[in-house]
């Protein structure tokens, strides 16, 4: 059972850019092949606009799903990370966090730290977590307060016991 679940996308500015290239070699296509006004070789446009295409709709895709389950806590980045279950007998300590992503850590996605990793999509608020292997590991949330209080909730540890 699901106590606490949260998907999360990256900002829309972070979409934009991935999505703009797409556009602009689609267009030059359109132009190209639909207007008949040619401006470079339709052998290089094609190739670009694939490979844009595809990164395009692999950024859509991405996803940072936060689940609070029976078995422990669920974290999968989907379409860039595997899924990761951390038992609740592993949690020693959680606290409500907050960061800042390009200074602290170089920038959101899966990242690792001095101490331990990150996984975050947006925002600069999250759960960290203290596993009992001394490793930190940090969620963002949007929610942060609440995946907290579920995970101290499964654990019995009090919040903020880092």
């Amino acid at each position: 059972m699901v106590q606490f679940h949260e998907e999360q996308r990256f900002e829309w500015f972070w979409t934009a850019i991935f999505c703009i290239p797409a556009l602009i070699v689609g267009y030059g296509l359109y132009r190209q092949m639909g207007l008949n006004q040619p401006s470079m070789s339709p052998s290089l446009l094609w190739p670009a606009f694939a490979v844009a295409l595809v990164v395009a709709i692999w950024f859509l895709r991405l996803k940072l799903v936060t689940e609070v389950r029976d078995d422990g806590l669920f974290i999968l980045f989907v379409w860039l990370w595997p899924e990761r279950t951390i038992p609740w007998d592993q949690i020693r300590g959680v606290e409500t966090r907050t960061y800042r992503p390009i200074r602290d850590f170089g920038g959101w996605g899966v990242r690792w730290a001095a101490r331990g990793i990150v996984y975050h999509a947006r925002g600069n608020r999250g759960a960290r977590l203290v596993l009992a292997s001394g490793e930190r590991v940090l969620i963002g949330s949007q929610r942060p307060d609440e995946l907290v209080r579920a995970i101290a909730a499964r654990t019995g540890l009090p919040v903020a016991a880092c």
